[in-house]
């Protein structure tokens, strides 16, 4: 029996969702910066940035970015006004259900959404690798990081998600990104835009101008049988030397 106190409604989530602002991106990006100088500057007792491996850094870069820079006044707009939280390897299921259990390096989520979005699935979705000699852009940053994007792993309601590179002395973003996306590889990286420098996005010591880039991607939405289109990435790279 039902009280019949709600009139139907569709509720179908629009597909993808609608963009994020570059302001809201510009923001996040500049709190990254942000928690990257203080890891440079105010090194942790125990912590060690030239020999932690992904996981040890990422955990510092999130640390950093969520009880430093979030809320603190640091970054103009980064706050509980606009976003809701920042959160690690949060369990995230991937486009078609095959694993419930994908985990993005960071997820920031915002205080307003777009009407009928699915809220689960809305946010700035953030993949992070080192870039190195013992991970080279093309076989580590695109083929376990961006690949995640193109195939419906991470960001699949999402329009734009972002890339961060940390990076060794002499791996620099348009010089390295534009040949391993260029190079053959077992599961294909279709670019149709890029990567190419932001110009809004500032240089710092640490850190690269953001380029981006535009991938189409691989899958179609199961819940309606459209194709997922483009999705525009970000990419920031942060230096681990000077």
């Amino acid at each position: 029996m039902t009280l019949n106190m709600f009139e139907e409604a569709d509720n179908t989530a629009p597909f993808p969702h609608p963009p994020l602002s570059l302001r809201l991106h510009l923001i996040v990006e500049q709190a990254l910066r942000a928690a990257w100088e203080i890891m440079l500057s105010q090194v942790r007792v125990g912590f060690d940035l030239q020999t932690a491996d992904e996981d040890t850094i990422t955990l510092e870069l999130y640390q950093r970015l969520y009880d430093e820079i979030f809320n603190k006044g640091v970054v103009d707009g980064f706050d509980g006004n606009i976003f809701t939280s920042v959160h690690r390897e949060p369990k995230i299921r991937n486009f078609n259900y095959s694993n419930p259990d994908k985990m993005p390096d960071l997820f920031v989520d915002f205080v307003d959404r777009p009407a009928r979005v699915m809220n689960s699935q809305h946010g700035l979705f953030i993949e992070c690798k080192p870039v190195d000699r013992e991970h080279p852009t093309g076989s580590a940053y695109c083929d376990k990081g961006l690949i995640r994007f193109i195939r419906g792993d991470y960001a699949w309601t999402m329009q734009s998600a972002m890339m961060v590179g940390y990076t060794r002395k002499g791996y620099t973003l348009l010089d390295k990104l534009p040949k391993a996306l260029k190079s053959k590889r077992k599961e294909p990286i279709s670019t149709s835009f890029g990567p190419s420098n932001c110009t809004k996005s500032v240089i710092t010591t640490s850190a690269e101008q953001v380029a981006i880039s535009k991938h189409p991607r691989t899958f179609d939405y199961v819940e309606n049988g459209s194709p997922a289109g483009t999705i525009t990435i970000r990419h920031l790279w942060l230096k681990r030397e000077s």
